[in-house]
């Protein structure tokens, strides 16, 4: 095995041993000394590969980034429309972030302008860039649905296509982020104390009211968001950290 092959590995197994012990510890209470003991690797080994904490806070983000892409080329795949591919990533994001919000505080983590500044900067452009091609991947998908699923825009030009776009995938991600800390904060419970275990109705309900808003004229939704839930599985199993089989083994 060559000398490069050798350090790469070293790296992976630091970086996956280290999201462990940050879904074990979180960010703050985890330290460098506690990864060289969990690897046996020494102090000055960790240090060779990552010049800080942070350096590999937004290493660990990376790797789990990368698991996303995963879950992008399996749902473009699948023989769906454009809307229910959509439909499908947000469960899967959803679903991520109800199961392993451990796992979804790294990344949040490693957006912070402070934890950047304190990160490499090669190590911090990999992932800015990583973020903005995942990006464009679903900004296709978006595109193909408002030709094919969404009604009321057959008069637009390219350039309000482009900017409608634009609004539905950044107005998409902000509201499953922002139902998916809701719903973690204790906040839904607090004001709707008959929700109980209903979460995911609450997400594909408001969810629904937003495609509605954007053209989506489906009879059945419900059953849309169910079908869709089972693909998101399915395709969530085909990654390492966000498969089904973690969670059993957990």
């Amino acid at each position: 095995m060559q000398r490069r092959e050798k350090r790469e590995l070293r790296e992976k197994e630091i970086v996956e041993t280290t999201i462990r012990l940050l879904s074990q510890r979180g960010f703050l209470d985890l330290r460098m000394a506690d990864i060289a003991k969990e690897t046996s690797y020494s102090m000055g080994t960790i240090y060779s590969h990552f010049e800080s904490k942070e350096d590999l806070l937004v290493a660990c983000a990376y790797a789990l980034i990368l698991e996303h892409k995963v879950l992008f080329n399996a749902i473009g795949s699948q023989p769906i429309s454009a809307i229910e591919k959509i439909i499908t990533t947000a469960q899967c994001s959803w679903q991520i972030s109800m199961r392993h919000p451990d796992l979804i505080e790294i990344d949040n983590l490693s957006l912070m302008p402070s934890v950047w500044r304190r990160a490499t900067k090669q190590r911090a452009n990999e992932l800015n860039l990583l973020h903005v091609e995942l990006a464009q991947l679903f900004l296709g998908i978006v595109h193909e649905a408002i030709e094919t699923s969404l009604n009321g825009y057959d008069q637009l030009d390219q350039p309000q296509i482009e900017q409608l776009a634009n609004y539905l995938t950044h107005g998409m991600w902000g509201l499953c982020v922002g139902l998916s800390s809701t719903a973690q904060s204790g906040y839904a419970s607090t004001l709707c104390p008959d929700s109980g275990d209903e979460s995911d109705r609450y997400f594909a309900t408001n969810y629904t009211n937003f495609l509605k808003g954007y053209g989506w004229r489906e009879e059945n939704p419900e059953a849309v968001f169910a079908q869709c839930k089972g693909i998101a599985q399915a395709c969530m199993d085909q990654t390492t950290w966000f498969s089904a089989s973690r969670e059993q083994s957990s």
